[in-house]
């Protein structure tokens, strides 16, 4: 099973690709301030993406770079320690992120596939609309910022 979304970003493919992959900018659209992420990767294929904080209790949702085309393609898989399963290929969703570039715009579609628990699918259908309006403001103010 396969959930996708997309969203129209009043931003060039640089501006939200900055916003999906620098760590200061991922925490500003990941979560709250009080849930104090840290984000730890280098986005070469291969390489690990470990996001820690905490939302009522400590978490570290541990993944794995699997694509990393500059401006273009972001690819990774996530697993949460909340999710108390085994850290094994089958158990982590992969997030696929496709940037479009449109005119002044960029279109943002974001796919994700192999939910290990429905639970977890609820959670991604539940957490990534919003989000990715978030992410959006982010990437626009990278935007304004530069004017």
């Amino acid at each position: 099973m396969e959930t996708s979304y997309s969203i129209l970003i009043h931003a060039r493919p640089e501006s939200v690709w900055a916003a999906l992959t620098e760590p200061a900018q991922m925490i500003r659209w990941m979560g709250d301030p009080e849930m104090r992420l840290e984000v730890e990767t280098d986005w070469l294929p291969g390489s690990p993406v470990i996001v820690r904080g905490f939302h009522h209790v400590s978490f570290e949702n541990r993944g794995t770079v699997l694509a990393a085309e500059k401006n273009r393609r972001l690819e990774y898989t996530h697993l949460s320690s909340v999710s108390r399963l085994r850290d094994i290929p089958e158990n982590h969703t992969v997030f696929s992120f496709l940037l479009t570039p449109e005119k002044e715009h960029t279109l943002l579609a974001l796919s994700l596939r192999n939910f290990p628990t429905e639970s977890i699918r609820k959670h991604f259908e539940f957490y990534w609309p919003a989000t990715l309006t978030i992410l959006k403001e982010v990437a626009e103010e990278n935007v304004n910022d530069s004017l």
